[in-house]
């Protein structure tokens, strides 16, 4: 019994047939997404042999999904989330296949590369919230902690095959048959969202819903704003991304430090996610834990310390090691962040707020990989990883240091 305590709960799986479809579609597109963004990113690195280009395709990704977001956000609380899905990782093929078409010029390009992340950011901006906010409705109220464990274990284990797996494939069959791969998951995630079943939103304790889009994504961040404990969610994982996300650095860390090639720096990108499958898999102590909150400022200070680890090492054993803890570190925060904001918003609110949770997201990630791969160009990659990673912990000390209703939430069902 004490064992089964701290194993991850499959009861959304067994108990709801929605779900395991919409899990089977979030699984597919997080192993085709890790795979593209390391084979781009190798791609990238090796026309331009800059990090700061590397920094760039994670901005280009990043700033079209964050205004994607807004508008899947407030589209999610408006029309059926299932369509929503459906349409926007549609469109989502164009963007592989221009990462396709690319590859198989004579010479490639920089700039469709580019192009294609832009397209591809775009289409997974509106497509999440629309998953985030159906999750209530595919397992209820009382299973999102367990759906919320799930759904990482999904997200990293498609995060460490996904690099693995574009690793091994640009240095055997090469990049091309990389994409190609990509682009048949890809078109693979629209069949199984199909089985879903209609996912309208439910309209507000007193009608609503009618007011413009602006309108509609200002009445969302207000209510983000105006509740301290969803604000100390977002602002302290704003904190952990920008100082300290080394994704940018890792192309340069493989093939300069370690002195390795595309498989090392496939491996490197794989380590966050071994670590948060670990962490995934034995996340069943999070069910109902008394103090969710609490646990997200340690696991924060710990994605600090693990990337000051991360600039000390010369070996790829330790660099994985490192990223490793992080990826551990970041899904358990993952995690409990998931759960408090389900918890603690109501069903109309639920697409707007998950659009807002997943921009500053999206945008801080790209925030801070730019911020690493400058420090890195000016000093070192080992001084940008130091820094970020001090920052990083001292970020989430000083919520532990303070009073706030991040400390005091407590856990359990609503």
């Amino acid at each position: 019994m004490r064992i089964a305590r701290f194993l991850i709960d499959l009861a959304p799986l067994r108990e709801s047939r929605a779900f395991r479809y919409a899990y089977a579609a979030r699984t597919a597109t997080v192993l085709v997404t890790g795979m593209l963004l390391v084979a781009a990113s190798i791609q990238l690195y090796d026309l331009t042999a800059s990090s700061v280009a590397v920094a760039a395709l994670n901005a280009s990704m990043a700033l079209p999904m964050g205004l994607a977001l807004i508008v899947g956000g407030v589209l999610s609380d408006r029309i059926d989330r299932r369509k929503l899905m459906l349409w926007s990782r549609s469109v989502y093929v164009i963007s592989v296949l221009l990462f396709l078409g690319n590859a198989l010029l004579p010479q490639p390009l920089v700039w469709p590369i580019y192009l294609a992340a832009v397209i591809g950011g775009a289409a997974g901006g509106i497509s999440v919230p629309a998953m985030m906010s159906a999750t209530p409705a595919l397992v209820g109220r009382p299973h999102l902690a367990a759906a919320a464990a799930l759904s990482g274990l999904a997200m990293q284990l498609g995060g460490v095959i996904g690099p693995l797996l574009a690793g091994a494939l640009i240095a055997g069959p090469g990049l091309v048959f990389c994409y190609a791969i990509v682009l048949a998951g890809v078109v693979a995630t629209p069949v199984l969202l199909r089985a879903l079943p209609p996912l309208p939103p439910r309209a507000p304790a007193g009608g609503g819903g009618g007011a413009g889009l602006f309108h509609a994504f200002v009445e969302g961040l207000r209510y983000m704003l105006a509740t301290p404990l969803l604000r100390n969610l977002l602002l302290i994982d704003l904190a952990a991304v920008v100082f300290a996300t080394p994704l940018a650095l890792l192309p340069e860390w493989g093939d300069t430090v370690l002195g390795m090639g595309a498989e090392a720096t496939g491996a490197l990108y794989s380590a966050p996610a071994a670590g948060a499958v670990l962490a995934a898999l034995a996340s069943g102590w999070t069910r109902g834990h008394p103090r969710p909150g609490r646990i997200v400022i340690v696991a924060v200070e710990v994605w600090g310390l693990a990337i000051v680890l991360l600039a000390f090492s010369t070996t790829l054993y330790v660099s994985f090691l490192a990223l490793a803890i992080m990826g551990a570190a970041d899904t358990v925060s993952k995690m409990m962040r998931m759960t408090l904001v389900q918890q603690h918003t109501p069903d109309h609110l639920l697409g707007r707020m998950s659009s807002l949770w997943m921009t500053q997201s999206s945008l801080g990630t790209a925030a801070g990989n730019m911020q690493m791969g400058l420090v890195s160009r000016w000093f070192s990659p080992s001084l940008a990883l130091l820094a970020g990673g001090a920052a990083c912990t001292m970020a989430g000390s000083l919520f532990g240091l303070t009073a706030n209703t991040l400390k005091k939430v407590e856990g359990g069902p609503r």
